[in-house]
């Protein structure tokens, strides 16, 4: 196939599925499911089947047999509930000037993102789509009643990789509600967590309701500063092994974000930089 068909393919899921996540995530019910399941298919064809006929794609079987089969999921819940965030740190409803701390769900067959995507050899871009059918809560953040940050299964799958990764002094850019902190020093090879955020609200709430729950909490300092002054002005004498970078709420603000920080990789050879969602970004550059 033609690398130019493989961009117009690449193009063309990416469109629908904005479509589809943006307006008819809740389209596909349970309902639904039982209808096609009696045809002989389990809940992820069955799923699948339901997303494509909701897509229009019934008429182009090529595009859908290139990126369905290894785009959508059946998530389980337990999977996610048994992480160690998810156990150990508990929360209530607090609010805090522009921010509240609260939970949030996803509801039967609700389809989201739940991963980065994924590369083919061929040059093909897989989105990851999951779905529960059941229920699954989640803690959030909102500033404004604007979702900021959320511990789902994206969060979790998408800095399993970061986190894995980090040893010795770690150092991570965003704060949120701290599962990346959280996560990393818990491990034996991570000696220091330093957290740079500039929102002071953030600061509060975390130090509030969620540090005091760590662990490990003495591994964690919190620097209230803009990332990228931190980077111009205090970076290069700090003692530094890792850099998370996740102060983008999506791909839309990432751009310019993952552009000027690639600046200081390139400048900091000796420290491994990662980025949150960083293949989905590379799609849209």
């Amino acid at each position: 196939m033609s690398k130019e068909k493989i961009n117009k393919y690449n193009n063309d899921i990416l469109s629908l599925l904005s479509v589809y996540l943006n307006e008819y995530d809740n389209i596909i019910s349970a309902s639904d499911i039982k209808k096609v399941m009696k045809a002989g298919v389990d809940e992820t064809r069955a799923f699948s089947l339901l997303l494509e006929s909701y897509m229009r794609l019934d008429l182009d079987p090529e595009f859908v047999d290139l990126y369905f089969p290894n785009m959508v999921k059946l998530l389980d819940t337990e999977e996610y509930t048994n992480n160690d965030y998810y156990k150990n740190i508990k929360f209530s409803k607090v609010n805090n000037r522009d921010w509240k701390l609260s939970y949030d769900k996803y509801v039967p067959y609700q389809g989201f993102v739940y991963n980065d995507f994924k590369y083919e050899d061929d040059g093909r871009v897989i989105p990851q789509i999951g779905f529960f059918n059941k229920v699954f809560k989640y803690p959030a953040i909102y500033q404004k009643d604007r979702l900021w940050m959320s511990i789902t299964p994206n969060e979790i799958e998408t800095m399993k990789e970061p986190i894995n990764e980090a040893k010795g002094h770690v150092l991570t850019f965003g704060l949120g509600m701290g599962y990346f902190a959280y996560m990393t020093s818990n491990k034996d090879e991570v000696e220091t967590v330093t957290i740079v955020e500039k929102d002071s609200n953030v600061i509060e709430l975390f130090k509030k309701v969620i540090l005091p729950q760590f662990k490990n909490k003495d591994k964690i300092t919190i620097v209230e500063a803009d990332a990228f002054e931190y980077m111009e002005s205090i970076f290069e004498n700090t003692k530094c092994d890792y850099v998370f970078t996740d102060i983008y709420h999506d791909v839309s603000d990432a751009i310019e974000v993952y552009n000027k920080m690639k600046v200081y990789e390139n400048k900091y050879k000796n420290t491994k930089f990662k980025y949150w969602i960083e293949n989905t970004i590379k799609a849209y550059i």
